[in-house]
């Protein structure tokens, strides 16, 4: 008997996934009928947003609870402060009695699975050269090479020769077809390898689950028949495309996410296949809640799914994520919890940041000894819904040594390290009506997103906008100016 145990929580995470890919989130064109359901037994966060447009970065603040400035995450394969490296915010669930799973992308330099509380770790991608290299799990590329596949030597994505000749061909968007079947697809390997995880847990105990994915993070190789599921016919492009990343600052149009090179059919073509991606997401999410039912545990268990971070996807002409990407595409996420306690058919309007989500599992399970974080438990929005605010802001950042936005290998740095004559700090607040970017080495950005959603006309600079900026300036010092009081200073000017 397993009546008595506390709730049960099983985390699935997608990358690179923005929030309005989701038929419950508005998207007419996608294909979610798993998490749309997901979203009808519970509740959607309709403003979640990740503290960093970067994969490894924001999955540091969200097992920390910690900002980057907090964190040391400074970009892509940074690692991770030294004196964290054997904490997070999970140990206290383990100690607490849970029995911790951790299946797929890791993505934080510097730690491990094992070393931040999780007691079964599977398909964990490999380290090399210091980096967590995402896609490259080694049982994984064994296995699709002993079903007689032909995996290009130490391509990281695990691609084949033609796939990624797919990616290359001139005038075409890079996406198409994966030569990989999907029943020998890694998302549909990976799902297996976590529901048998779950089925080897301890009877005994209750269990705190992470089923991490790769998808529908670049490159589009999407397999058969989620790459032609969705028309590009069916597909709108952004209200903002058509501006493209004009008027932007210059880090931002002379980034190398900006491509004014592709058609528009090729454009359809390619935002079709990243929605395809989305529904092999969804696939995965509906085997594991039916997984869940079978083996009795779903109505004992919260379900949550989240992404990293999101993706441009063709909104002023851009794609992918990065150091200059502070835009709602970049950083607005999609986060639906399911389960005891959580109000079926809701939507909590309420700012939150991934910070907090695991601060609100721990409140909604009764797990305490949380280590000092930033985050903040929302769990009021499921207790009174009717009274519960969120955040009056939320934060993100992003940081580049030089001209790089990301590591090497494994490289620790400080802000003390930080030479702000040749390096840069971004930071971006988001109210419920305003988005304010504050660019070290560029022009400042401020929307109204109320009139300007697109975040097409930038206000910033205007005199009667100063009332305004003003207040949002102050609190964006005061909240990097332990770690960088140059950049505080100059806030406060």
């Amino acid at each position: 008997m397993t009546d008595h145990l506390p709730l049960n929580i099983v985390v699935i995470m997608s990358d690179e996934q923005r929030w309005d890919t989701l038929g419950v989130t508005g998207n007419p064109a996608a294909r979610t009928p798993h998490l749309d359901a997901l979203a009808t037994r519970g509740t959607v966060m309709d403003r979640c947003y990740a503290a960093y447009p970067l994969c490894c970065p924001s999955r540091m603040s969200l097992w920390t609870g910690l900002m980057a400035h907090d964190h040391h995450g400074f970009g892509n394969w940074r690692a991770l402060r030294p004196d964290l490296r054997d904490g997070g915010l999970v140990r206290p669930f383990t100690a607490a009695g849970y029995h911790t799973i951790y299946t797929g992308k890791w993505h934080v330099p510097g730690t491990t699975p094992e070393r931040f509380g999780f007691t079964d770790a599977s398909a964990i991608p490999a380290v090399i050269d210091g980096q967590d290299r995402g896609r490259y799990i080694a049982d994984y590329r064994a296995y699709a090479t002993a079903q007689g596949y032909d995996l290009v030597p130490g391509n990281i994505e695990n691609l084949t020769a033609a796939d990624i000749a797919a990616l290359h061909q001139p005038g075409k968007a890079p996406c198409g077809r994966s030569e990989l079947p999907l029943a020998h697809y890694l998302e549909t390997w990976q799902t297996g390898e976590f529901l048998a995880a779950l089925d080897r847990r301890p009877a005994t105990q209750p269990f705190f689950a992470v089923c991490s994915y790769n998808a529908p993070h670049f490159p589009m190789i999407v397999p058969a028949p989620f790459d032609e599921l969705i028309d590009p016919e069916d597909i709108a492009l952004p209200a903002n495309f058509a501006t493209q990343c004009r008027g932007k600052p210059a880090e931002v149009m002379a980034s190398p996410f900006a491509h004014d090179d592709l058609s528009e059919a090729e454009w359809r073509r390619l935002i079709a296949h990243y929605l395809g991606f989305c529904a092999l997401i969804d696939a995965q999410v509906g085997r594991i809640v039916e997984h869940l039912a079978a083996s009795g545990d779903l109505d004992r268990t919260i379900v949550v799914f989240v992404s990293d971070h999101g993706d441009m996807m063709g909104s002023h002409g851009l794609i992918k994520k990065g150091f200059p990407l502070l835009y709602e595409e970049t950083l607005h996420v999609p986060l639906i919890l399911s389960g005891p306690g959580i109000p079926a058919g809701h939507r909590a309007g309420g700012l939150v940041s991934l910070i907090d989500l695991v601060p609100t599992l721990a409140d909604l399970t009764g797990v305490t000894g949380l280590p000092c974080t930033s985050g903040q438990s929302f769990a009021a929005a499921f207790r009174a819904p009717a009274h519960w605010q969120g955040r009056p802001w939320v934060v993100a950042e992003s940081y580049r040594t030089g001209s790089e936005e990301s590591g090497k290998g494994g490289e620790h740095l400080t802000p003390a390290d930080f030479d702000l004559s040749r390096d840069s700090v971004n930071i971006s607040i988001r109210t419920r009506e305003h988005r304010y970017t504050f660019r070290w080495a560029d022009r400042d950005e401020f929307y109204d997103l109320h009139d300007d959603p697109g975040e097409m006309v930038n206000l910033a600079g205007h005199p009667e906008m100063d009332r305004v900026t003003r207040p949002l300036r102050r609190e964006l010092a005061r909240s990097i100016e332990r770690a960088f009081p140059e950049v505080a200073n100059r806030l406060l000017s």
